[in-house]
């Protein structure tokens, strides 16, 4: 059975690397403290540009350049550094030791909370600075143009699979986010990709939503097989069922 939370954490350590902080110590009751580094990560990864991020992330990168031997110029190669875009959330994680838990590292880079207010952005500002904190909108695109822009933006952000869904519904127009978050929840499992919610929002989108619908339900069933696992007051193939039925009698406004 494909085991989605095994990939999730294979994507996790291709880009952190693996590390003794990620595990959960053998007891498998309890959640796995990687899901938690995740979740600090993607936010220091949001708050990037801000004074709290900046100030952590230069202080290492000036311990680090100041210990390195034979450098005449420590000065010279840490404003290098800073300037740099080759120094992102990875590579300034391989140069610290890590706390013993990521609830401790959020204390450390903000001490005081965060600064919401630091993470808006003009009107102006560029696509990725938008998806960065978050108000990168639909607007007039369609459904495949704003998934486009929200993927491209993410190939630099690189935000995980929950927070990028976040992002994408965040963004909707009001008829689509309505769509997203009310008329899939009830139906669907609270962890639906990502994907497959944007096939079913183009169908929406087009006006075909029922056939199509059924079909990606179908194939999402079939090929990952979360519905093993997923706990419904009523069979799934029951509910995909009800639906078609309801399909030809429910024509909510919106569509």
């Amino acid at each position: 059975m494909f085991d989605d939370a095994d990939e999730a954490y294979n994507e996790f350590i291709k880009e952190y690397g693996e590390r003794y902080e990620w595990g959960n110590e053998g007891i498998p009751k309890f959640t796995p403290e990687w899901e938690d580094w995740e979740d600090l990560f993607c936010e220091i990864k949001i708050y990037w540009k801000t004074k709290a991020i900046r100030h952590w992330r230069e202080k290492i990168l000036k311990k680090f350049v100041y210990s390195l031997p034979g450098i005449r110029n420590p000065a010279s190669l840490f404003h290098v550094f800073i300037q740099s875009n080759a120094f992102y959330l990875p590579q300034i994680l391989s140069l610290i030791e890590l706390p013993y838990s990521a609830e401790e590292l959020r204390w450390e880079i903000w001490p005081d909370g965060k600064d919401t207010d630091e993470i808006k952005v003009e009107n102006n500002a560029d696509e990725v600075d938008k998806f960065r904190c978050g108000s990168l909108l639909q607007d007039e695109d369609s459904i495949v143009d704003y998934y486009s822009k929200i993927k491209r933006c993410n190939d630099v952000i690189k935000l995980c699979k929950n927070h990028l869904k976040e992002v994408f519904i965040k963004g909707l127009t009001p008829k689509n986010k309505h769509f997203a978050l009310m008329d899939f929840e009830y139906i669907f499992p609270p962890d639906l990709p990502l994907d497959v919610l944007v096939i079913m929002l183009i169908q929406v989108e087009k006006g075909t939503t029922s056939k199509l619908l059924l079909q990606a339900c179908l194939d999402f069933i079939s090929q990952q097989q979360r519905f093993a696992i997923y706990k419904s007051p009523i069979g799934t193939y029951k509910i995909l069922d009800r639906r078609r039925k309801m399909d030809d009698n429910r024509k909510p406004s919106y569509i």
